[in-house]
């Protein structure tokens, strides 16, 4: 059985600076905004697809979102973003992260690259790609502070 990466695991994986690296620009004020596990939750239900914050005027919990994230952090997203459409990312990037230091931390174990493949259901090329791959952190956004 391949072991399959879920975007909602990655903050067991990688910590939160290395998860908001990984996120669009644009998809990172709301990491910060909400936190980074509901920006993950967000992503896992709505993964490429564009939503609409409902003004804070709107706001009720028969809206999806707040089953996803709740009302409060929803509540905070309209206060900054109501009445816009906001695209959520695939989260493609995290779980390539996620499943890349789990291929590095078996590799550490000892574990042989062709066992490793057939683990993660990836090509031997891929684990010396995953071995040999680090995390570059992107520079902080100078004006995001702007917007707290």
């Amino acid at each position: 059985m391949v072991y399959q990466s879920h975007i909602t695991d990655a903050q067991e994986i990688l910590s939160d600076e290395e998860i908001i690296a990984l996120m669009p620009k644009n998809f990172t004020f709301i990491a910060e905004l909400i936190g980074v596990s509901f920006a993950l939750q967000l992503i896992e239900a709505y993964a490429g697809t564009s939503i609409f914050i409902p003004s804070k005027f709107t706001l009720n919990l028969q809206n999806d979102i707040s089953g996803v994230i709740g009302l409060k952090n929803l509540r905070l997203l309209a206060e900054h973003m109501g009445g816009e459409k906001i695209e959520v990312p695939m989260g493609t990037a995290i779980t390539t992260h996620m499943r890349n230091r789990l291929i590095q931390n078996a590799l550490d174990k000892g574990d042989s690259q062709p066992k490793i493949a057939r683990k993660f259901g990836v090509t031997p090329r891929t684990v010396r790609t995953a071995r040999n791959s680090k995390i570059k952190p992107t520079e902080p956004d100078q004006n995001l502070d702007l917007f707290k």
